[in-house]
């Protein structure tokens, strides 16, 4: 399985890098490490994933962007966008979600953010 293990590391790169700019040479030398609350979030935005409720996951992580944002959420967007873009494109036109959408996703949660 490490060609798996290499596509998918290759994808978060490209996502970490979308998001956080001109910071995602730290993003490799960090070791998140993430609050109770926040396990919590991840824990739920991956279950949404997993059950193909992408829009309702995407949803929670803007609304927690919006209302209750903290410096590792932009650690849990890149996890939840390199779920996103693992799935096929048939399992993103089943949830009604566009791969586009993953683009436009990490841009906008860039902007709430405040990431430069």
């Amino acid at each position: 399985m490490p060609i798996v293990d290499e596509v998918v590391n290759t994808i978060k790169k490209q996502i970490a890098k979308m998001l956080l700019g001109k910071k995602y040479s730290d993003y490799y030398d960090m070791d998140v490490v993430y609050e109770p609350d926040e396990e919590i979030f991840l824990i739920t935005l991956k279950r949404l994933v997993f059950e193909n409720k992408i829009n309702e996951a995407e949803e929670y992580l803007f609304d927690r962007a919006e209302n209750n944002p903290s410096e590792n959420l932009k650690y849990i967007a890149i996890e939840f966008y390199t779920m996103v873009a693992e799935k096929s494109d048939k399992e993103l036109e089943e949830a009604g979600f566009e791969r586009i959408e993953i683009n436009t996703g990490i841009m906008d949660i860039r902007e709430v953010l405040d990431i430069e």
